[in-house]
């Protein structure tokens, strides 16, 4: 994604995003584009400007996937596969947010 913006209506397919809603220890709730548990236990972040971060497992509280489906985007018959955030306001949600979810996490 080069540091681009992931579009909610369009994500990335390979590697397949799966966004979600994490509960960080002491912040709240920060919703990210993608999130993937590592070996380690860490969890890795991708908000949605494509910055990406790492948490330890201590600080997250709750991970909530939100739903999302497949579409066809394509145009004049043709089938093109993509994926996109399912519900209305999560994706608006998701394009209005100039933070990008940024995650901040002070130290423990």
């Amino acid at each position: 994604m080069n540091g681009e913006k992931v579009d909610p209506e369009d994500l990335p397919l390979h590697p397949e995003y799966t966004p979600a809603m994490i509960q960080v220890r002491g912040q709240g709730v920060v919703y990210v584009a993608d999130y993937q548990t590592l070996e380690s236990g860490w969890v890795r972040l991708t908000e949605w400007r494509d910055r990406r971060v790492k948490l330890p497992p201590h600080k997250i509280e709750a991970i909530r996937e939100v739903r999302t489906e497949y579409y066809d985007a394509g145009t004049d018959g043709e089938y093109v596969k993509a994926k996109r955030v399912a519900h209305d306001e999560q994706r608006e949600e998701a394009s209005a947010d100039d933070s990008g979810g940024k995650v901040v996490v002070a130290g423990d």
